[in-house]
């Protein structure tokens, strides 16, 4: 072909390449006119950034995945910024057994440089029936340099699709997350969204519970770490690994590694094995400065992850802590509303509304009720004062507290008497339940301002639901006990 015709051919292909084009397509556009037009071998492309490599060999398909480049030649061009044509030799290879196979003869490296970034190489082979002329270097040269510009603008067209996009999702997520203020559902929305932004489930967060329902500081904590799965309490300390990094530096901790232990520990489920290869990134989860829990993120493609950036994982991060912290105040003022403000028990009105559940439901009989009574109570307060007897009532609940299981509801019932609920629960337990009760009562010297040692008696009802009773008359019945109670003497428990 002449000169003109090379020329016309070189000036087609220009014209055929633009932005819209992927990546594939231009490589092709360029090695059709670098084969058909040049004569030559072979045209490839490496990307620096994901050490990509592509390539295409006169009409043969060619797997890249089964070949590696010369790194050394890949940083020199990166380095010196400068084309490298050489002859091929057993000392001189770009893709040694790309060049075996096929027999090339040379190659020419032309970095891809915008701004002093080394975005990566075009390259082309030829064969030893063709050396490359003055003009075919010169067209070469300046395909290398538009398609810097070209992939330097599809860079940027795509990472401004990209980081719109991450905006429009990062709303949506934000919607999502402070669409509630229960605490469980928040995890499970959150997670949602991780799973539907990344397409990984290999996901799972992590908080603090002690510090964040109880403001408990220790070094050790107790911890919810939930999965889209399952659930687990745990206690991390926080001055080891992963924690005590993320104490530390309050910043995402990123890594690509084999899994162990305190990975796995992580991620309570089977999706991911010890020593399995992945990608993993920690985000903190702050309020104040102060780290909360984290929320992690594996990813065993080793790919999905590289195509979100930090910044906007970070981001999602934040509003899921936002979103935690009011959910956080809600639970607390929801909790609040259930408390008797002196002694933090239940309140009244939260005992009525669990005892017509439990009688409604029928699931946890038998049921049985003690009403208590301090004994001449008034004469505490009338000889000590109200703040004395406001210590009373406070010491005497820390005691029920103490001497109830796991399950039984104890609640202030109104001024200086309290109420205690046993569900699955038989009446000669409850019995005996209130008598140790009384007894412990009785044997507990209150010592009241530092100087104060003051013994009590209390007076007890005690009944067991039977089918048919409503709520109040259920109550009525307890309570007519307790009032026998005080009238045979107090310090003693009647049973209806």
């Amino acid at each position: 072909m002449s000169d003109i015709g090379i020329v016309y051919e070189f000036l087609s292909l220009c014209l055929s390449l633009d932005i819209s084009t992927d990546t594939r397509g231009i490589l092709q556009a360029i090695h059709s006119f670098a084969v058909q037009t040049l004569n030559l071998k072979g045209t490839g492309l490496y990307f620096n950034e994901k050490e990509q490599l592509n390539f295409l060999m006169t009409e043969e398909k060619v797997t890249p995945e089964s070949f590696k480049v010369n790194q050394q030649l890949v940083d020199q061009l990166k380095n010196n910024k400068r084309f490298l044509f050489s002859e091929i030799d057993e000392n001189n290879t770009f893709i040694d057994e790309l060049e075996e196979r096929y027999g090339l003869k040379w190659v020419l490296l032309l970095p891809l440089i915008e701004d002093d970034y080394f975005l990566g190489i075009l390259f082309f082979y030829g064969g030893r029936d063709y050396n490359l002329d003055s003009l075919s270097f010169q067209l070469l040269m300046t395909i290398a340099k538009y398609l810097t510009v070209i992939i330097n603008k599809k860079l940027l067209y795509d990472k401004m699709e990209q980081r719109l996009a991450e905006l429009i999702t990062l709303q949506s997520v934000s919607d999502f997350v402070n669409s509630t203020l229960d605490f469980e559902k928040l995890i499970d929305l959150t997670l949602d969204a991780i799973v539907g932004l990344i397409g990984l489930r290999t996901c799972s967060i992590t908080v603090f519970t002690d510090k964040l329902f109880d403001d408990i500081f220790t070094r050790k904590q107790r911890a919810l770490i939930t999965t889209v799965n399952q659930s687990k309490e745990v206690v991390i300390n926080l001055n080891e690994g992963i924690y005590r990094e993320l104490t530390r530096t309050k910043t995402s901790i990123s890594d690509f590694t084999t899994a162990d232990q305190e990975l796995l520990n992580l991620l309570p489920s089977n999706e991911i094995k010890l020593g399995d290869k992945l990608q993993f990134i920690i985000l903190p989860v702050l309020k104040s400065n102060e780290l909360y829990g984290s929320i992690n993120i594996f990813d065993l493609t080793l790919e999905h992850l590289n195509t979100i950036r930090n910044n906007f994982l970070e981001s999602l991060a934040n509003h899921f802590s936002i979103a935690l912290q009011n959910a956080n105040l809600y639970r607390k003022q929801e909790d609040m509303a259930k408390r008797d403000g002196l002694t933090n028990l239940f309140n009244h009105a939260y005992f009525q509304n669990v005892l017509s559940l439990l009688i409604e439901e029928k699931s946890k009989m038998p049921l049985s009720l003690i009403l208590i009574d301090i004994d001449d109570f008034k004469k505490v307060n009338d000889y000590y004062g109200h703040l004395v007897g406001d210590q009373v009532l406070k010491e005497l609940s820390h005691l029920l507290k103490h001497y109830c299981r796991d399950g039984d509801l104890v609640a202030r019932y109104g001024g200086e008497e309290f109420v205690i609920l046993l569900p699955e629960t038989e009446r000669e337990w409850a019995i005996n339940f209130a008598e140790r009760l009384k007894k412990a009562v009785a044997e507990n010297q209150m010592v009241l301002d530092g100087e104060i040692i003051l013994n009590i008696t209390v007076s007890m009802g005690v009944a067991v639901y039977q089918s048919g009773w409503t709520k109040e008359f259920f109550i009525n019945q307890v309570d007519q006990s307790l009032y026998q109670a005080k009238n045979d003497g107090k310090n003693r428990v009647v049973v209806a």
